[in-house]
């Protein structure tokens, strides 16, 4: 737009020449080209209301265009004065009113010869173009005691850049980029100028100090590169100007593999993967085993946990790259598989109340055989996904953004924090004898661990009264109520094999109704958001950010354990509530209960998915 917009103007416009010397003059000003020792300078006096550019021209206009041809020298760099913004007729300029100094250093010995051919423009809201040619020669010894003062009116990039400058991207969408800028000292006056006019727009981005960093909001082109990063800027500081590169957020894999395994060993002590390791931990606590048969059962757990967080990270990686939106805890979004986690935890729970045996087969989940540890591993991993220990949304966030190959060894590493401590146990059984001696005790402990397990079931259920309609509730409850006819029935069998069969079949059957049952979602999803809240909105939140109002967002899901205690201790106390209301905040919920794409995105934006 910028090319046609100048094209017109130079087609519609009068054009002037000079002849050759080193003075311009022209209706809107005058330019010279002074020298002095191995410095040149192009110097620019603009009548009142007219303005030249800079590199990046801003929203319209052109930056200027200069040929040298020297003789006796060669320009060893060129140096632009410090630019303003100039807001015109609605629009956003970068560049120069008054005056500007150009300089161009000179490696040269003796005389030198200098021509320029130079094409700029000059606008106030019209624009005029103009194509001159001055000429000069000197000698490298000769001083301008006006230029040197000339000179100390302008801000020129010092180089090197200081020490511990850095520009360093912390968020990206479509919209804008936000990135932290750290100086190496303290400022008052800081400006920020980018040098891709066609990436970034002109207008002034908008500065958060946070701590010894400063939060930098950069709005984008609509046409945007989505790699910004070796992006550079012109960074004004208290009348002192820095050129700095724009660098990718960069967190050493081994820092994010540590955080990926703190929070998988974390992620044992979160509430919803407590009720499987009880399973676990019944097994243990049964250590008449020999020392090889409990390494063989932590293996297979430990195998369990890795090719399950394995598949779900391998499954991430394949989704998105057929541009699915998707994010860490995806499956429960789907009713029919949090319906069938509900089902299988029903059974466990039914087996741990004594109410059925099935020996080497469904009792068979959590015990030292092989089949047993291993789904144990995997029912495990299964129920984690929606909780999100510490360390554990930064390393998830952070993978997302490495090559694939990175991303799973993160993968592997939550797994391998997750399964250590049994790992642990099987190979120091010593720390079993803390463990009491097997006795009637364990068939209590068996009986009580149960109920987690119905509060597991309980708390599935509740997530899908937010997804589906309560007819599909009521067939789910149907289900449970045949599974507890089945088991009631088989245990009329007096043939230990047969019941055993019976209960499989039962299990297959109620698996399949599960499978077949319709689930509709419900149609008004956000009826029980109290009014405070406002359902989320990238474009209200932009329109409350560029009103200067202060915005909260939670981000939230109905099987999201920790957003569940976070609402009900905090977001939604009157406390909060008072405190929001108050300090006018605006208020949004962005539940992610059901897949919403444009939360996915949102959360992908914060590094957060």
């Amino acid at each position: 737009m910028k090319n046609v917009f100048v094209s017109l103007i130079v087609l519609l416009s009068s054009q002037a020449w000079s002849f050759d010397n080193s003075k311009f003059n022209f209706p809107q000003g005058e330019l010279q080209l002074l020298q002095s020792e191995k410095t040149l300078g192009l110097y620019f006096q603009l009548k009142p209301e007219w303005h030249i550019y800079w590199k990046n021209s801003g929203d319209s206009g052109a930056a200027p265009i200069w040929n040298w041809k020297l003789i006796g020298a060669e320009i060893t760099k060129e140096l632009w004065p410090s630019p303003q913004r100039i807001p015109v007729a609605g629009l956003v300029n970068i560049g120069y009113s008054n005056e500007s100094l150009f300089l161009f250093h000179l490696n040269a010995n003796g005389q030198v010869s200098a021509e320029l051919d130079l094409e700029f423009l000059v606008c106030r809201v019209e624009c005029i173009p103009y194509f001159t040619k001055l000429t000069k020669s000197f000698s490298i010894k000769d001083q301008d005691a006006r230029f040197e003062k000339l000179k100390s009116n302008f801000n020129y990039v010092l180089d090197p850049s200081p020490v511990g400058l850095q520009f360093v991207i912390s968020s990206q969408n479509e919209e804008e980029l936000v990135a932290n800028l750290k100086l190496p000292f303290q400022a008052k006056n800081l400006e920020v100028f980018p040098e891709d006019g066609q990436s970034f727009k002109a207008t002034t981005p908008k500065l958060n100090p946070e701590g010894d960093l400063i939060s930098v909001i950069l709005d984008l082109q609509s046409n945007s590169k989505k790699d910004l990063t070796g992006s550079r800027f012109l960074v004004v500081v208290d009348n002192q100007s820095f050129e700095v590169n724009l660098e990718k957020k960069e967190v050493h894999l081994f820092i994010i593999l540590m955080w990926a395994f703190f929070g998988g060993l974390i992620l044992n002590l979160m509430p919803c993967v407590l009720p499987v390791l009880s399973i676990k931990i019944l097994s243990f606590v049964q250590h008449s085993q020999s020392s090889k048969e409990l390494k063989i059962s932590g293996w297979l757990y430990t195998i369990g946990v890795l090719v399950s967080f394995l598949t779900i990270g391998g499954s991430l990686l394949i989704l998105r790259a057929g541009g699915e939106q998707i994010g860490w805890g995806f499956q429960l979004q789907s009713p029919v598989i949090a319906a069938s986690l509900a089902l299988i935890f029903l059974w466990v729970g039914f087996n741990f109340l004594g109410t059925f045996e099935v020996g080497q087969t469904l009792a068979g989940v959590g015990s030292q055989n092989k089949s047993g540890a291993f789904l144990t591993g995997v029912l495990a991993t299964v129920v984690a996904t929606p909780c999100t220990a510490p360390f554990m949304g930064a390393a998830l966030g952070a993978s997302l953004a490495l090559p694939s190959l990175q991303t799973m060894l993160v993968f592997l590493g939550l797994g391998l924090g997750m399964a250590i401590p049994f790992l642990f146990l099987a190979y120091m059984p010593a720390a079993l004898k803390f463990l009491p001696r097997p006795g009637q005790w364990m068939v209590t402990l068996k009986e009580f661990l149960a109920f987690p397990m119905f509060v597991t079931v309980i708390w599935l259920l509740w997530v899908l009264s937010q997804q589906v309609q309560t007819d599909n509730l009521l067939v789910l409850i149907l289900v449970f109520l045949f599974v507890g006819f089945w088991i009631w029935l088989a245990r009329r069998v007096k043939s230990e094999r047969w019941q055993q069969r019976l209960l499989i079949v039962g299990f297959i059957i109620s698996v399949l109704l599960v499978f077949n049952t319709p689930f509709s979602k419900i149609e008004n999803e956000n009826e029980s958001i109290a009014s405070v809240w406002q359902n989320f909105s990238p474009e209200k939140i932009k329109l409350d950010l560029q009103n200067k109002q202060s915005v909260f967002i939670d981000f939230t899901a109905a099987w999201c354990i920790t957003c569940q205690v976070n609402k009900k201790a905090v977001l939604e106390t009157e406390e909060i509530q008072k405190l929001f209301i108050d300090n006018r905040v605006s208020i949004y919920k962005a539940d992610w209960t059901h897949r919403d794409p444009v939360i996915t995105k949102a959360l992908a934006d914060f590094g957060r998915n």
